[in-house]
């Protein structure tokens, strides 16, 4: 069965989801970046098997968390700064197809593939994707993520983000000057990637908000680590 759903991956509510990435180790944008911060052991064996070259497009990588959830590392492109072919996406999901049923999951959530960073044309991919996953056993969910508003820990993180006194973030979070004068100006945000696009907000500091605050979402209880931000 295959169906359509206009948030993320993260919210699908699938056994599997997808991750599309690069050959070379690198996750620093979009949805792998996302991947990179809530799933950081997944990430370390994606380094650990681009680092040895085990890592080729159109040949797609199963890790399972210790969450029990199946990520699918799927190469849309060789190197990060290259774009996509739309032959790697079709060889992708012959691999897909003819692999997954070994890692017992019976559902997954795909992104549309290579149509971000990677510049492909959701018009070209969308018939590949359908013909290749339609009639597989397991439930298909195509994130479209069109939703004007964020769901799930997302929505979570970001309400936080919004609603949080100033000083009670930099209590926990310490801001250069014109970093926290930069968010406070720029609240509240609709997605939490936004901020990620704030002046004098860089990689790093982004990746440090991200990190503490998707520790206190995912476990109020247990505090999060203090952090240092610098301008960038």
């Amino acid at each position: 069965m295959m169906r359509y759903y206009e948030g993320t991956v993260f919210n699908a509510g699938t056994e599997a989801v997808v991750n599309t990435v690069n050959c070379v180790g690198v996750m620093g944008a979009g949805l792998a970046l996302e991947f990179r911060l809530r799933y950081p052991d997944m990430f370390r064996e994606y380094q650990r098997k681009a680092k040895a070259g085990l890592l080729r497009p159109g040949f797609v990588d199963y890790f399972v968390d210790r969450s029990g959830l199946t990520i699918v590392n799927f190469p849309t492109k060789d190197h990060f700064r290259h774009p996509s072919k739309l032959a790697w996406i079709e060889q992708g999901l012959r691999h897909f197809a003819d692999t997954h049923q070994q890692w017992g999951f019976k559902s997954v959530a795909f992104p549309k593939l290579g149509t971000s960073h990677g510049g492909l044309n959701w018009k070209d991919v969308q018939p590949l994707m359908e013909q290749f996953l339609r009639n597989l056993e397991v439930e298909i969910v195509i994130c479209l993520d069109t939703l004007p508003y964020a769901e799930g820990v997302e929505g979570e993180m970001l309400r936080y983000l919004n609603a949080v006194p100033v000083e009670e973030l930099t209590s926990s979070v310490r801001l250069s000057r014109p970093q926290l004068e930069a968010l406070a100006s720029s609240r509240p945000y609709s997605r939490f990637w936004h901020l990620s696009k704030t002046p004098k907000i860089g990689l790093k500091t982004y990746e440090n908000i991200f990190q503490h605050i998707y520790a206190r979402v995912k476990d109020p209880g247990s505090g999060a680590a203090q952090l240092t931000l610098f301008s960038e």
